[in-house]
């Protein structure tokens, strides 16, 4: 799958997903039910990794 974005609109993804990831992290340290940390941990890996690839655009 391709995704075309303006500059603009990455830099506005990357913003928002290192805001997020922290979040989602303090929400997984939080406490909450182990079967919804592995739900987040999984998802964090995901947001990881767009975040990554995001930042390798040019």
């Amino acid at each position: 799958m391709n995704l075309e974005l303006t500059n603009q609109e990455k830099d506005m993804l990357v913003m928002v997903l290192e805001n997020f990831i922290p979040d989602l992290r303090a929400e997984i340290a939080s406490g909450v039910k182990h079967e919804w940390k592995i739900k987040m941990h999984k998802e964090e890996d995901i947001l990881k990794e767009v975040l990554e690839k995001l930042k390798g655009l040019k």
